[in-house]
This record gives structure tokens, sequence and C-alpha cells, in this order.
């Protein structure tokens, strides 16, 4: 079976005109990613979760490109970025996003990341503190402490049961559409032009298959990066520099919002936004609510 011809991951309408690709050498790899706004402005890198891509922002993006110079890349292995076969985890997008930083000539930036995003810029501003000016976390954190247990046994049969969930999704095109009820507090209460983009971009997602195996090769080793090298990290948290901002979907059913207040009370001076009707991806649903609280953020002094 093949994918339809019109299943393309365009970027959406508003964000066409921004789309730009660079060359990372030390990676070898390609890097999509929209950018806007002033080059003198303050950098801020929006940072898209898993299975996902920079679309993500795209109601947050103009807006704050006003203020900033915004750049919201598609994560290698994801989107319109080069996927190719290797090990995807935590540290190698710390590796790719400062080499983008690099590329792109920004000293330091405000690193806004959601669900496995957060946790990447999370990652970022804590092993190389002086590239993160802020640190604003959409339903993403290092320390989960509310999460589904994971059994060993599922990760081993994780690889045979992720290519047969996916060639299901493949044959029906509405399954494949509500597989994305989870992560919203009322997919049906978007508005249709957001529903009728949804549907079209995890259709061309499930096609994609080297963007299948990228997010399974990080499934299959976040669990044990959270078990370890996330410990040592959270230890750092408390006296992290980095001026940190917590935001949360109040009815997240992916990550409860538990985690998000754990980890606002970890780091002193944090501010946790609470987003009324929104699940793990608030920047979708209440965008409004989120860009207030990033541009209230934003004029913050920093620490």
């Amino acid at each position: 079976m093949s994918a339809p011809n019109e299943l393309t991951m365009a970027p959406a309408a508003q964000l066409a005109p921004y789309a730009k690709t660079i060359a990372l050498p030390d990676l070898d790899l390609n890097v999509f990613y929209f950018e806007a706004g002033a080059q003198h402005r303050r950098p801020l890198i929006l940072i898209h979760g898993l299975q996902d891509e920079a679309d993500t922002w795209r109601h947050v993006f103009e807006p704050l490109a006003q203020r900033y110079r915004v750049i919201a890349p598609d994560l290698p292995g994801f989107g319109r970025s080069d996927k190719p076969r290797r090990p995807y985890d935590v540290f190698f997008y710390v590796r790719a996003l400062l080499a983008l930083m690099d590329a792109l000539n920004v000293s330091y930036a405000d690193l806004v990341g959601s669900s496995l995003g957060a946790i990447i810029a999370e990652v970022l501003a804590l092993t190389h503190p002086a590239r993160a000016s802020r640190l604003i976390l959409l339903d993403g954190t290092l320390n989960i402490v509310e999460q589904p247990a994971v059994n060993p046994l599922q990760l081993l049969l994780l690889p045979i049961a992720d290519r047969r969930y996916f060639e299901a999704l493949r044959r029906a095109p509405q399954a494949a559409y509500d597989s994305l009820r989870p992560y919203y507090a009322d997919l049906d209460a978007l508005p249709q032009a957001d529903r009728d983009f949804l549907s079209q971009r995890v259709n061309a997602r499930v096609w994609d298959e080297p963007q299948r195996l990228a997010a399974l090769s990080i499934r299959l080793r976040l669990p044990w990066f959270l078990a370890f090298s996330a410990r040592r990290l959270v230890r750092r948290i408390p006296t992290m520099p980095v001026p940190t901002l917590v935001i949360w979907g109040e009815q997240d059913r992916i990550l409860p919002i538990g985690n998000g207040i754990t980890r606002a009370a970890l780091q002193p001076r944090t501010h946790l936004v609470r987003v009324p009707r929104a699940g793990h991806l608030p920047h979708q649903e209440q965008p409004a609510v989120v860009l207030e609280a990033l541009l209230e953020q934003g004029h913050k002094p920093a620490a």
C-alpha cells in the first residue's frame, strides 16, 4: 500500500512565507525551520514535541515575531527536516539545537518547548545555561512525577506494536484523526480550519516511515533517559540560573498538571500558568492565553 499523493507535509498557510532550510555540516543533515522578526531582536526558539512539527506554533508564531526574532525548527527526524536512520535521543536534539543556533549566529535565546520539546529545552538550559536566556516549559519537564508505569516487556514489543498500529492507521484516515483526541481537551471544539489541517497533517505523518522510525527510536530510549540521566539533571533545577515559566493545560491527559505544579515548586521564582479548557497542546487550544503568558514573561527582567 502506498501513500496517497495528496498527503504532503506542506507548511500551514500562515507560516509558508517564513519557511527556510539550513545545513548543519557537523551533524551532516539539513534542518527545516520558520523564521520571522527583525534580526536585532531577542531570539526566541520554539521547540515542538514528539510526532509533531514546527507548525504546532502556527497560532502564536506571527504575534511573537512582532517582539522577537522567532525561530521554529522541525527537529531532525520530523516534518521537513532530514530523517537519517540513526539513534535519536534527548542529548542528540540538544546538540542539534546548539548547532542550529550556531549556524544562525544565535549566542543565546529564550527557549520555548512543548512536551518532548520542553524536556529538550530544559536539558539544554541545565547543561548550557549561557545559551538560554529564559526557559518556558509547555506541558513537559524532566521532573515527571505522574506518568503511566513502563513495563520493560512493553518496550521489547514496541517496535512490532508500533508498526502494526501505523499500518492500521494508514488504512483508516478517520482513525488516524481520532488518535489525536487524547492530546486535546476537546478536539471537536477547535475551529474547522484547525480540524481540517490536523486531519491532513496526521494522515501525512502516518505514511512518513522515516518519521515513524525516528519517533520509535526516541520512545525506546526516553524511559531509560528519564530513569537515569534525567534524575541527575533534576538535582540541578533548584539552583539553575535560567528564569523559568511553566505553562500547563489543566485537562492534560498525557502529562497531568501535577507535573507542572511540582516542576514550578522545584525552582525558586518560577511561575506556573494554568490554562483552562486545554489539554497537552495549550498553544493550539488556547493560544491567546499562552501568548499572553509568553509576552508577560518577556517583560520581566532576567535573574
